[in-house]
Order: C-alpha cells, then sequence, then structure tokens
C-alpha cells in the first residue's frame, strides 16, 4: 500500500508556498517589469484600436439588424400601419419578434416600438401611452430630425420602478426607415454588455479602458481616477463619436515597493525557509489521524481490494463496501417481512396457519402487524368492470391506483377507531381483515360507514367503483377463513344486487333463493314464442329476468342460464331457413357473445340482450313476410294452437283442412317455424298440461284428454321425455313451491 496520504496534505499546501515565493521575487521581476512597460505601451495602443473596433462592430451589426428588420419583417409594419389600433394578435407578434431580435443579440438589453399616429408605445415588456412612459422625454428629443438618428450618449433608462435604472446607449431608427413618419425604433444597449465585450482584451490590473460619449460623460462609471490611472491613448470613433481611452496602472503603492528592492528580496528570503518548515510541520499532524483510521479498519478485507491501492482507496472501498452491505440487507430484510406477512394473510384466509396463540403474537410482533383482538371480520374489495380498467390505464398506473386504494383503507380505518389488515389476494380483489373491539354493535356499524366512505371516495377520485363483500364475524382466529369465504360468497350476487355498493350476509338471506332449474321451462317457453315471431315473447322474456333477479342468482348461475338461453335459441335457429340461419350466425350469435362477455349486472345484460334479439326479430319477421307461405303458415299455427285438443290433429288432417298435400305441409312448416309439426304440437299441449297440472286437481286421464292425448299412458310417456319428470311429480312439486 503506497502511503500518499502525506503526499496528498503536503500537495494540498503547495499552492501557499508558490504565492510565498511568487511575492518574495517580486522585485526581481522588477527589474524585467521595465523593459516590459515599453512594450506595454504600444500593446496598450492597439488595446484601445482593438476595443473600439470591437463594439463599432457589435453596434453596427445590431444596427445593419434593425435596419433590414424595419424594412422587411410584416410583424414590425403590420405594428406601424395597424388600423385596429387595439389588435392584441399584431401586438404579441411585434413583442415576440423583439423578444427574437434580443435573443439574437444578447448585448440588447431591451427594444421599444413608438407609434406617432396614437403615441402608443410597445416594448418587449409592457406597453402604454406615450405621456405614461417613463422614457417619454428621451422619446421627444428623438423625434426630430429623424434622419442623423444613430446612438446615443450614455443615459439612465428605466423601464419598471421597481428594478430601478441603468446606464445604457440607445440606437433611433424611423419606421419606415426612410421617412420615418410612422414611428421609431429604439434599441437600448447597457454599457454593463460594452463593458462585457471588450473585459478579455486586458487585465483590469494593470490596465484599464475608458470609454467618452460624445459629450464627455463615461460610458462607466467607475472609471478610474487620475492619480491610479496614466492615459496613453485616445482614439475618436468616426462611427459613434465615443472617445477610447487607455492607460497603465500606476500608483504609489507600486513607486514604493520598486524602492524597496532590496528590503523585499531579504524578506522574501525569509519566507521561504519559515513557509517550508511550516508546511512539513502542518503536513506531519494533519496526517497522523488519518493515518490512525487506515491502521484500524486495515484488519477489514474487501474481496475487491488490490493491496497496491493507496490509503484514500482502502477507506474509501471499505466505506462504500459497508454501505452497500447495509443497505442490500436492509432492503432484504424490508422484502422479506412484506413477504412473510403476505403468505401469513393468505394463510390465515385460506385456512392454512397451524399457529398456537403464543406463535402467532409473536409472529405478528415481528412482522409488525396488528394484534389480533376478540372478533374479527373479513371483507373483500372488489373492483368493479375489471376488463375495462386494465384497457384504460397502463401497467404503471393502475399499480398506482390500486396502491391509492390501499392507502386510503388504512388513512381512514383510525378516523373510525378500526384496526385493520389488508393485502392483495388477486388482480382485481383488496382483501380487508378488521379487528373489532368488545362493542359489537359500534364495531359493526364504524365497518360500514368505513367502507362506505371508501367505495364513495373510490368512486369519485379513482374513476371507478368497487363492490365490498362482507363476510361474517368470527370469534377464533381459525375461523377467519369462513369470514373470508362468505365475502367472497357475497360478491358472486353483485351481478344480481348490482355494483359499487356494500353486500352483506343478511342483504342474502333477505332474498328467497329459486332452484336454476325452474328457469330452463322459462327459457324454452320463451325461445319458442320467439321462433314462432309471436308478440309476447317480450312479456316472456322480461318475465324471465324478472324472476332472474328475485331468485338471487350468483354470477356464475346467470351466465349458466344464459349459455343455455344462446345455445336453445341457436338450436331452433339451425332448424329455420338459410337466410334465418344466416341472420343468427353474422349478427344474433356474436352480439349475443360479446353481451355476455361484456356486461357486469344482470340489468345490463337484460337491456342489451333485449336489444340483439329485438333486431333479430324484426328481421326474421321481415324475411318471413316476403316468403310465399308465410301467411299459410302462420294461419296453420294459429288453427293448432286453437285445435290442439283434438285427438285427430295430424299432418293428413291438416293437409285435407288447408287443402295442401301432407308431405308440402311438413317441409313449408319446418322452413317457416323451424320445427317439425310434431314438435310444435308436443310444445303446445306440453304448456297446457303444465297449467292444468298446477291450476287443478283433475286426473291424468281427464288432462291428457283435455289436450288431445286418448291415453294417460301415451301423455306421461310424452310428458316425461319433455319434463324430465312425470306429470305426478310435476304436480306435487308445484304443490311445494306454492306451500313454502
Amino acid at each position: 500500500m503506497r502511503k500518499t496520504l502525506f503526499n496528498r496534505l503536503l500537495l494540498s499546501y503547495m499552492p501557499i508556498f508558490i504565492i510565498v515565493v511568487t511575492f518574495t521575487f517580486f522585485v526581481f521581476f522588477q527589474v524585467l517589469s521595465e523593459q516590459s512597460r515599453k512594450e506595454a505601451l504600444n500593446a496598450n495602443k492597439m488595446l484601445s484600436l482593438q476595443a473600439m473596433r470591437l463594439i463599432d462592430t457589435s453596434l453596427k451589426a445590431i444596427d445593419n439588424m434593425v435596419m433590414m428588420e424595419t424594412i422587411n419583417n410584416k410583424e414590425l409594419s403590420d405594428f406601424f400601419n395597424n388600423e385596429s389600433k387595439s389588435n392584441v394578435f399584431t401586438n404579441i407578434s411585434a413583442v415576440k419578434k423583439m423578444r427574437e431580435m434580443i435573443a439574437s443579440y444578447p448585448m440588447i438589453d431591451s427594444i421599444y416600438l413608438v407609434r406617432f399616429e396614437d403615441n402608443f408605445v410597445l416594448s418587449n415588456a409592457t406597453s402604454d401611452q406615450l405621456s405614461n412612459y417613463k422614457d417619454e422625454p428621451f422619446i421627444q428629443r428623438a423625434k426630430d430630425p429623424l434622419g442623423s438618428k444613430k446612438w446615443s450618449g450614455v443615459r439612465d433608462f428605466e423601464q419598471f420602478s421597481v428594478k430601478g435604472s441603468k446606464p445604457v446607449v440607445s440606437l433611433v431608427r424611423g419606421a419606415p426607415f426612410i421617412t420615418g413618419e410612422k414611428g421609431i425604433i429604439v434599441v437600448n444597449v447597457a454599457t454593463d454588455s460594452l463593458r462585457t465585450s471588450i473585459a478579455d482584451l486586458y487585465d483590469p490590473k494593470t490596465s484599464y479602458i475608458g470609454l467618452r460619449d460624445a459629450a464627455g460623460n463615461d460610458l462607466f462609471r467607475d472609471f478610474r481616477s487620475n492619480e491610479q490611472t496614466r492615459i496613453f491613448s485616445n482614439y475618436v470613433s468616426s462611427y459613434t463619436g465615443w472617445s477610447y481611452q487607455s492607460g497603465l496602472v500606476n500608483g504609489k503603492v507600486f513607486h514604493v515597493i520598486s524602492s524597496l528592492y532590496n528590503v523585499w528580496f531579504i524578506i522574501g528570503i525569509a519566507m521561504i525557509v519559515v513557509g517550508f518548515v511550516w508546511l512539513l510541520y502542518v503536513t506531519r499532524c494533519n496526517s497522523r489521524p488519518l493515518e490512525q483510521i487506515v491502521a484500524r479498519i486495515r484488519g477489514y478485507r474487501l474481496p475487491s481490494f488490490k493491496e497496491g491501492g493507496d490509503e484514500f482507496s482502502f477507506i474509501e472501498s471499505a466505506l462504500s463496501n459497508i454501505i452497500e452491505q447495509s443497505n442490500q440487507y436492509q432492503q432484504k430484510h424490508e422484502e422479506d417481512r412484506h413477504l412473510r406477512a403476505r403468505y401469513l394473510f393468505h394463510q390465515l384466509i385460506e385456512g392454512d396457519t397451524g399457529l398456537t396463540h403464543e406463535e402467532w403474537v409473536e409472529e405478528i410482533s415481528s412482522l409488525q402487524l396488528p394484534y389480533v383482538s376478540n372478533r374479527q371480520v373479513v371483507l373483500v374489495i372488489e373492483m368493479d368492470k375489471y376488463s375495462d380498467f386494465c384497457y384504460q390505464y397502463s401497467r404503471k398506473d393502475q399499480n398506482l391506483l390500486k396502491f391509492a386504494l390501499r392507502s386510503v383503507i388504512q388513512e381512514l380505518a383510525p378516523k373510525y377507531e378500526l384496526v385493520l389488515w389488508a393485502e392483495w389476494t388477486s388482480a382485481f380483489q383488496l382483501s380487508v381483515m378488521v379487528f373489532m373491539g368488545s362493542e359489537e354493535e359500534a364495531g359493526v356499524s364504524s365497518i360500514l360507514q368505513l367502507f362506505d366512505h371508501v367505495r364513495e371516495w373510490a368512486q369519485e377520485n379513482l374513476k371507478f367503483t368497487v363492490t365490498v363483500g362482507i363476510g361474517e364475524e368470527v370469534v377464533q382466529l381459525a375461523s377467519v377463513a369462513n369470514s373470508y369465504k362468505e365475502a367472497l360468497r357475497a360478491l358472486k350476487y353483485k351481478i344480481a344486487l348490482g355494483e359499487n355498493r356494500l353486500i352483506t350476509s343478511e342483504h342474502i338471506a333477505n332474498h328467497g333463493q329459486a332452484e336454476v332449474f325452474s328457469h330452463l321451462n322459462a327459457i324454452r317457453s320463451m325461445i319458442q314464442s320467439f321462433r314462432l315471431l309471436e308478440d309476447e315473447w317480450k312479456t316472456k322474456y322480461d318475465e324471465l329476468f324478472g324472476e332472474m333477479k328475485l331468485g338471487l342468482l350468483t354470477k356464475d348461475e346467470i351466465t349458466n342460464l344464459m349459455n343455455y338461453l344462446i345455445y336453445y335459441l341457436g338450436r331452433e335457429m339451425a332448424g329455420m331457413t338459410k337466410e334465418s340461419q344466416d341472420m343468427w350466425m353474422g349478427e344474433g350469435l356474436p352480439k349475443l357473445s360479446k353481451v355476455m362477455d361484456d356486461c357486469h349486472s344482470l340489468e345490463q345484460m337484460r337491456e342489451e340482450s333485449l336489444n340483439v334479439l329485438d333486431s333479430l326479430y324484426a328481421g326474421l319477421l321481415e324475411a318471413q313476410d316476403r316468403r310465399q307461405h308465410a301467411a299459410t303458415i302462420r294461419d296453420m299455427r294459429k288453427f293448432i294452437e286453437e285445435e290442439y285438443a283434438n285427438p285427430n290433429m295430424s299432418l293428413d288432417y291438416l293437409s285435407a283442412t288447408f287443402n295442401i298435400n301432407s308431405k308440402y305441409v311438413s317441409k313449408l312448416f319446418k322452413e317457416e317455424t323451424g320445427q317439425k309439426f310434431v314438435d310444435f304440437l308436443i310444445d303446445i299441449r306440453i304448456q297446457a298440461a303444465q297449467r292444468l297440472l298446477t291450476e287443478s286437481q283433475a286426473p291424468m286421464q281427464e288432462v291428457a284428454e283435455q289436450i288431445g292425448y286418448t291415453s294417460a299412458i301415451s301423455f306421461s310417456r310424452v310428458f316425461k321425455k319433455v319434463m324430465g319428470c312425470s306429470p305426478s311429480e310435476y304436480r306435487e312439486d308445484a304443490v311445494r313451491k306454492q306451500i313454502g
């Protein structure tokens, strides 16, 4: 290891040593300075001439630019020729152009335009009438004669009272450029900008440059006095009329130093010796603490440290490694804590903890989790229309909004005196475990108020809604999983009860749940009416959805029923004409499938699917009216519906009644209705049988005869084939439903 600490400290004091040596040998360099002075005189003259050329060139460039813009620029021309004096756009365009001119020539401090016609002044920063403008005296002097206007002498220009005035020189040009009858353009250049432009040409410690305008006023207000300076050159600019004076600094202090040459030489030698001894002593004292630090951490070995490095590299590597390891440990510890907490939460709601009370207390203490109380309730907050949420927001925004939802729950909980633990258990479900106090009614009320507040806040601020499923209160830790299952079960009824609300077990218990099987007959009956193009299909459709809503079906049950509706309708459409099948496959089936995928509530599903069926129904009616035998088949259907109880009802009976061949009748009936004659007749008779079995206690033989069957055995066989149960079983089931 190279001991460079001492060397670095020694080099850090080297500038002091150099200053001492320079000061000591100052007298020696005075001999050479006399010879250099003569050369400096010639150089000083060139300096003055160069400064004059530089400033004249810059001012001429500004002058040429103003002249070209006055002649060619449309914005400035529109300002002076503007007929509408209050045209804001013209003023804004002129201001924008002035700012572009200032940006192109940084020496320009400010620009303003004066329009003679209405005495209006517009600058790059403000606008006002001439009588109110602070630079009015200069403008009045500059109006006449216009032909001789160039650069003015130094003057004080004040644009805003707050900022105060500053010394500037001004260029005045008429508009138009030749006559100047419309107004003038005034360009102000700060004298500080002129000073800055020539500051690099000379060293103010040894020389100076002074500028005076045509009236003899100093452009640079801090011009040196005659006692401190000696003038060696004086040039007058033919362009501006200003005089440029330059010279060398030659004060009294310099004469005293020159006269004490020998004394300063001796003092300089003494300072060299004292300074060198002092540097060694201070460097040694300052290096000792750092060497002690290196010795203390030398036993620390770094994998990437090389022995050839110096002390600073060693210290830097050691500290960097320690800090990096500490940060990694803290980060890993924090990540592990969150993962362990989330894993423990999933174990609780799934009923797989297997922890004793003591183990649980130890676990929540290490993970900084809420202490389990005597009563717990699990809630599940489900984001509504999650597919739309994913489509609307990017992945980053989704995570941010989810974080906001979880954070607001944790922030609002203390206001309701509740302690909770929230974790995301799926992409769209946030599960919350609430620890309740000893007062039962107050705890439940606070939970309902808190999460209703959360629901309203999400709707107003996050632009999406949530539905909250609330489980039952549990006492034991092992029963948390049951509360979680109850919360999930409550959310299954969201499609029937509606979104953006709180759903508890009481909401589910207050509705009578019907069996899904009872809705299948209603679906088939509605489809039969739809296929036969009967107007009452809409009534049956509304009754179906009304029963589904009253029955409080889950989302899966409603989905299964709607899939059955689509399946049965497709099966019926398959037996109809090719034109009807094309309507179904081209419009009906895709639209109904999309409704199934996109709908999030039962009411939305009812409205959108009704629109699809309405459109399909209108198309089928139109197609039927175009066919030749549509009217005949409608008459046949009406005849069958009136005479279904006739045991002689058959194809031959229809053929004789309507004077059409029986085989042709069967073909036409199939094409127009999509159903065979026999199936159509059976459906009508079974519907009548259901009504008789429900509304009367007539024997089976009597029921069979009333619907067109001569034998009760034949009737029972057909009824069981269609309904899946015998007539007597159907009657018993209907009686049980009526009773309770």
